[in-house]
């Protein structure tokens, strides 16, 4: 659900990235006309080894279990071609008691699950939940080790990452640059990906859920999707509500948006973020940054990057568009605000170290240059394919100038990010059902942060709405989703829903 600098096209779509873990508008999940009823039929269970010693990220954890399935590469047409989905387990740590799988979704799209499951283990939840369920996650199709989507090499995604797109105050020619940036983003997806792009959709990726659910030998899913994984849940619960288990979906996108949902709201949020953040700073004497003046010192180093980006020993130079890119990092998560303002303080002095390591982690690029996963490529394309759209740049920029004013810095980034959308060279051979509203479906907890800068409150509002079920607790605080450490009442109440299926009261609020 992904992500900006001076709301620059490219940076929109980095800040805009709705992974719940550091971590878009392009997320409109509502398809004109329904989804066929796929006729395959899961079967068999999942084959559980050691992961592969020589995969860079699985292969150090030695708990970790690995696991590929074969599934239809389109449902719908189950006798054609198929495809391999990685999936990955950690066992619950406390085997005696255990109640049975979870399986997790982190967001994106196009976060790889596998990733993050071995790098931050049962971290990755509260502990009890970790403790009673053994964890699993996957890599959905086309993304990381299942088909992934492939656009750009690893020194065009550093070029293209930190390229300056369009202005947050465009002009005609702007808009016309904007446009052909992302002509030639589709035009690489296709020569690199081809026509695999149709077939990496929600739906089909939630009929994926299905097949998991199926190999995993349980007669109900128990589910915990973060941000673009609460689309996940929902359009799961609502093709397969017979199967729905204990659903939580933490940090809701916009299940029925709007142009002004899908393309200004979320840059409203993270300019409120930012703008705590700088309101934070200014109110604290022992901030290193800005002297009081922190939006202002801000600008001006940003200016000063464009003229003189600072060399880094790797050889690339922090520029505006990289240093945005660090800084919009830590609005995913408010004990990331003062790894914020050390790292201005240190590119205000010449030392751009930390706003890279930031942007990196944004962008999940490793010291050595290559990229973890394929995340920034994946979004995009799954976004789009969920998302057919016009080229119109009048549309676009009619959104703009209705959101400017709210969000100066994000407004321009994100209303043409739509663009890229309008010029995608394929369609979804399994488009998102016309009503997303998981009836029939067990009772659906939705937890919406009334401070997320990624996915605004009024989203989860309006999930928990949407869907016949849906629960709706709230967390009142800064960051992107709540359950995981950031909330004891939040957390005791995913936990219980999750072993119980016991709900909070209705109206629950936790401001802890």
């Amino acid at each position: 659900m992904r992500t900006v600098t001076e709301s620059r096209t490219r940076l929109a779509i980095v800040a805009l990235l709705i992974v719940a873990i550091a971590t878009s508008a392009c997320e409109g999940l509502v398809s004109s006309s329904p989804s066929p009823t796929a006729s395959f039929v899961p079967s068999g269970t999942i084959d559980w080894q050691s992961c592969p010693v020589t995969d860079p990220v699985t292969g150090g954890n030695t708990e970790l279990l690995c696991a590929t399935i074969t599934v239809p590469r389109d449902y719908l047409t189950p006798d054609g071609p198929t495809i391999e989905l990685a999936v990955a387990l950690l066992p619950a740590a406390d085997q005696a008691n255990k109640v049975g799988p979870l399986l997790l979704n982190f967001g994106g799209p196009g976060s790889s699950g596998i990733n993050i499951l071995a790098e931050s283990g049962r971290g990755v939840v509260p502990a009890e939940i970790g403790n009673r369920f053994d964890l699993v996650s996957w890599d959905p199709r086309g993304v990381n080790r299942s088909a992934p989507v492939e656009c750009l090499s690893d020194s065009e995604m550093d070029d293209w990452a930190v390229t300056p797109g369009i202005p947050d105050r465009p002009t005609a020619t702007d808009w016309t640059a904007a446009l052909n940036d992302a002509q030639w983003f589709a035009d690489k997806c296709k020569a690199g990906t081809g026509e695999m792009l149709a077939y990496i959709g929600t739906t089909a990726s939630a009929r994926d859920m299905e097949s998991i659910r199926v190999g995993l030998g349980v007669p109900k899913l128990d589910y915990l999707g973060f941000s673009y994984g609460t689309a996940l849940g929902a359009v799961y619960a609502t093709l397969f509500p017979a199967s729905t288990g204990n659903l939580i979906l933490d940090g809701a996108v916009d299940m029925a948006p709007t142009d002004e949902s899908e393309y200004g709201e979320q840059g409203v949020s993270i300019q409120g973020a930012l703008n705590r953040l700088f309101a934070w700073c200014d109110a604290d004497t022992a901030c290193p940054f800005g002297a009081g003046k922190s939006r202002a010192a801000f600008d001006t180093l940003m200016n000063s990057l464009d003229d003189k980006p600072i060399e880094l020993e790797d050889g690339r130079k922090l520029n505006s568009g990289m240093a945005w890119t660090g800084v919009v990092m830590t609005l995913y998560n408010r004990d990331y605000w003062d790894y914020a303002v050390q790292g201005l303080a240190g590119a205000s002095e010449g030392d751009g170290y930390l706003l890279s390591l930031l942007a990196d982690a944004y962008l999940d690029r490793a010291e050595d240059g290559t990229y973890k996963s394929n995340i920034m490529e994946a979004f995009p394309a799954i976004s789009c394919i969920d998302s057919p759209t016009t080229p119109s740049i009048a549309r676009y920029k009619a959104i703009y100038e209705k959101f400017v004013s709210k969000a100066p810095d994000f407004a321009a980034g994100q209303a043409s990010g739509g663009l890229l959308c309008g010029v995608w060279p394929y369609k979804s051979a399994d488009p998102l059902p016309t009503v997303v509203n998981g009836a029939g479906a067990a009772p659906i907890l939705v937890v919406g942060t009334t401070g997320d800068p990624a996915t605004p409150y009024a989203w989860s509002e309006r999930m928990a709405d949407l869907l016949e079920s849906g629960h709706l607790l709230t967390f009142v605080g800064e960051g992107h989703t709540g359950v995981g450490g950031k909330s004891a009442c939040i957390d005791d109440a995913a936990i219980n829903f999750l072993v119980s299926g016991t709900l909070p009261p209705e109206g629950t609020r936790c401001n802890d």
